[in-house]
């Protein structure tokens, strides 16, 4: 069971648990089927920080955000993110993205190890998204 630690905010080498979903509208999470959890490590880009990171810095367990999302600035504001609920906006030429933080805590040696080989393997030109249903990678 996922402890929660309400007290640590994002930073650099936090790993940060999600809930995330989409909707056409900023009160209707409606493209999306369900809140869906995901988990990475905050601010291992080869370029510094994200501007989806950019968003998510010093916030605390329990905050959330809401932001409208274009088509086609995805690849520059998640980068080497991959967002599962993507492959659910594809159709949509924007969309709004509500982010809940679940819990932020200290990533393991091994959890860094793995984030930043998933990371080196993407070289300079990674597109965030080669593992998601549909991409070109």
């Amino acid at each position: 069971m996922l402890k929660h630690n309400p007290v640590q905010k994002i930073e650099n080498l936090k790993k940060v648990t999600l809930s995330l979903e989409a909707g056409t509208s900023s009160d209707q999470m409606n493209i999306t089927p369900q809140p869906t959890e995901f988990e990475f490590v905050f601010g291992l880009g080869t370029f510094g920080l994200t501007p989806f990171e950019f968003t998510l810095a010093d916030k605390i367990c329990g905050d959330q955000i809401l932001v409208r999302l274009r088509k086609e600035n995805l690849q520059r504001y998640f980068e080497h993110i991959n967002l599962p609920i993507l492959r659910y906006t594809k159709d949509h030429s924007s969309f709004y993205l509500k982010a809940r933080i679940k819990n932020v805590s200290r990533a393991e040696g091994k959890e860094l190890l793995k984030a930043m080989a998933h990371i080196a393997n993407c070289g300079d030109s990674c597109c965030g998204h080669h593992d998601t249903p549909g991409s070109d990678h």
